[in-house]
């Protein structure tokens, strides 16, 4: 019966060994590396915004079954954002207070209203009828809250003195990341910016009941985009006014388009349209 040979160790065979296992180990470093934790930034926190107001009222002196004729009255209720990336809120208050009007503060919106009331009681020498009113609101309501773009409507209405009461709106869109202006145009898809302007002008012409080859009451003869602007869950309001018009004087025309035919338009980061059956949540 053989004998089984006893196993010899030879010197070359476990240097192999030892280099392959250095070898597996130096591959394996990075893995492990990797697999530590890492540290993350921080993230920006939530951008979100309160309504906050103002109002200031003096009774008036009219007829004391009716306590509220002449009322003197300045109101205002805005947005106040808040959070998200460092400074973009801050820009954005400011833009909103400038649009309505108070572009050094809300510190002046105190100031302004004493002012229409000292207005009033210079105008009326003290005299106040019964049916007589004195107010101004300015507001600003938000329309839309998108990945790229912020919509606000601000408005100001009101009736002072011997004029007629006056009711003045306008838009104002600003990106959320940054607080800064947004223009249309940087808000459609590539390549869509003639079948938007075509289906702008299509709206115009329907809402003046216009023919295709009647002259619209524009400054530039040819059709060009408003720079006013806003999405709303309706869709996305155009607006002409003021020198846009061939007529400054001319009353303000405004129509939208819906989402059924805009969606595929507009920009699907920063406008991020609603889905059909989604449009009521926008």
């Amino acid at each position: 019966m053989p004998k089984a040979r006893p196993k010899r160790y030879h010197a070359f065979t476990g240097m192999r060994k030892l280099q392959f296992t250095l070898f597996a180990a130096f591959l394996l470093l990075p893995a492990c590396r990797e697999a530590k934790p890492r540290i993350q930034a921080p993230q920006s926190p939530a951008f979100v915004f309160e309504m906050r107001s103002f109002e200031m009222t003096r009774p008036g002196c009219g007829d004391h079954g009716k306590p509220h004729s002449g009322v003197r009255q300045f109101s205002s209720g805005l947005p106040e954002m808040k959070g998200g990336a460092e400074g973009a809120a801050a820009r954005m208050n400011a833009a909103v207070l400038a649009a309505l009007g108070f572009p050094s503060g809300p510190d002046s919106l105190a100031p302004y209203g004493e002012e229409l009331i000292e207005h009033w009681r210079v105008e009326h020498k003290g005299v106040v009828y019964a049916d007589s009113s004195w107010f101004e609101r300015r507001m600003v309501q938000v329309l839309a809250r998108r990945p790229g773009v912020w919509s606000f409507l601000v408005e100001r209405i009101g009736q002072t003195g011997k004029a007629l009461p006056f009711d003045e709106r306008t838009y104002l869109n600003l990106n959320p990341r940054t607080g800064d202006p947004v223009s249309l145009d940087s808000l459609l898809a590539s390549h869509s910016d003639a079948r938007f302007a075509s289906l702008a002008e299509a709206g115009l012409r329907a809402a003046l009941n216009l023919a295709p080859a009647a002259p619209l009451p524009l400054k530039e003869k040819e059709f060009t985009l408003p720079s006013e602007f806003a999405l709303s869950p309706a869709g996305v309001a155009l607006a002409w006014s003021g020198q846009a018009l061939r007529d400054p004087s001319s009353a303000r025309i405004e129509i939208t388009l819906p989402w059924s035919a805009t969606r595929e338009l507009v920009s699907q980061t920063a406008v991020k349209p609603p889905a059909p059956e989604a449009e009521q949540g926008f």
